[in-house]
């Protein structure tokens, strides 16, 4: 096709009085096919016609190119929004802290050792407590307690520090 025979979209934006959104939805209804060279897109004269007749014609349904959000009805929530609400943030919390609680105690009943990272993120802290020095039969051992459990920290060599979960610190 030569230069002639094409028109660029922004032309017959201004010519038509419509956005480049509901240029491109009423080419895509038609089936027309642009020509893109480059960054710019044409469409050819004949195409052109079709669509400015098209966009004139008085029967035509506008087309719907702009997003509207509405904000939802608040009776149209399947609860109601009162004091209910902070009892359900509460069960939620509840019930994660419970999950927790008993992913610590299968850590604590199987004996899997765990990192750092993961026994901060289980005990919702961002660093680790301040270390006590074990005394008896553990001197050489580190540890807090937390929750009711005793986190020792265990120490291979050529391995990073794990933590074992003990149950009461009184039984050990």
């Amino acid at each position: 096709m030569a230069a002639d025979d094409l028109i660029p979209l922004s032309r017959l934006e201004a010519e038509l009085g419509i956005s480049r959104v509901d240029l491109l939805l009423l080419i895509r209804r038609l089936g027309l096919e642009p020509v893109r060279r480059g960054m710019r897109t044409y469409l050819s004269v004949a195409d052109a016609s079709t669509l400015a007749g098209r966009s004139a014609a008085e029967n035509t349904e506008a087309v719907a190119a702009e997003l509207v959000f509405d904000e939802p009805q608040i009776s149209a929530l399947p609860v109601s929004v009162d004091s209910s609400w902070i009892k359900a943030e509460l069960y939620a919390d509840l019930r994660l802290f419970r999950e927790r609680l008993d992913i610590l105690e299968r850590l604590m009943r199987t004996g899997i050792e765990v990192d750092s990272k993961e026994l901060a993120e289980l005990l919702q802290l961002k660093r680790l407590p301040v270390l006590q020095q074990g005394v008896d039969e553990l001197e050489d051992m580190l540890f807090f307690d937390r929750q009711g459990m005793r986190f020792l920290r265990m120490s291979r060599p050529g391995q990073r520090h794990t933590w074992r979960i003990v149950g009461d610190p009184s039984s050990i």
